[in-house]
């Protein structure tokens, strides 16, 4: 699990084909999304942009991943982090 701030931690499960991204505050957890691995990796080998649309979001740019949940902007995180914890 990764501190993404004092409130938000950010963990991803593995499932049997697609992993859990959840996104917990003060330790409970708040959102979550369930997606394929392939898609994951598509999205970090590409440049700038996003994915996913409802409640948890993550936004590619120059600065790492932004991890926003219900439009507010949780944290941030590398690619590098994210690869680690998919694997």
């Amino acid at each position: 699990m990764l501190e993404l701030n004092r409130e938000f931690s950010f963990a991803i499960e593995p499932g049997q084909k697609r992993v859990r991204l959840i996104v917990y505050k003060h330790g409970v957890e708040n959102v979550c999304r369930k997606e394929n691995v392939s898609k994951l990796h598509q999205f970090l080998k590409s440049g700038e942009g996003h994915l996913f649309k409802g409640r948890l979001q993550l936004h590619k740019n120059a600065l790492g991943i932004s991890v926003t949940v219900m439009g507010e902007l949780v944290g941030i995180l590398n690619n590098e982090e994210l690869i680690k914890m998919i694997r």
